[in-house]
């Protein structure tokens, strides 16, 4: 489901024995992220739900009902654009010039 996993660069969680484990930073698709908000599928697993809102997710137990939407604003970080800022047709133009440049 996640398009990208990545580590945080702020956020970390020192184990007991002193290592160092960066939280994940998910990046999902605007479909998958309106579905987690919409309570459709669990937050924690990722086990999607044929109903939204149940009680608890059956495979991993977390209380949908009554934590997720109050995880999902803590945690939503907010919508992020993908892939390069230079548009298909200007790209296109970029070509077109350094071909006719040789």
């Amino acid at each position: 489901m996640p398009l990208a996993i990545d580590a945080s660069e702020h956020e970390a969680i020192v184990t007991a024995d002193g290592r160092v484990m960066r939280q994940p930073v998910l990046t999902l698709s605007v479909e998958d992220t309106d579905r987690l908000r919409s309570g459709y599928v669990c937050i924690k697993c990722f086990e999607p739900f044929e109903q939204a809102w149940p009680e608890r997710c059956p495979v991993c137990g977390a209380p949908v009902r009554r934590e997720q939407a109050r995880y999902f604003a803590q945690e939503f970080g907010g919508a992020a654009a993908l892939g390069s800022p230079v548009s298909l047709l200007d790209e296109l133009a970029h070509l077109a010039e350094r071909e006719r440049r040789g």
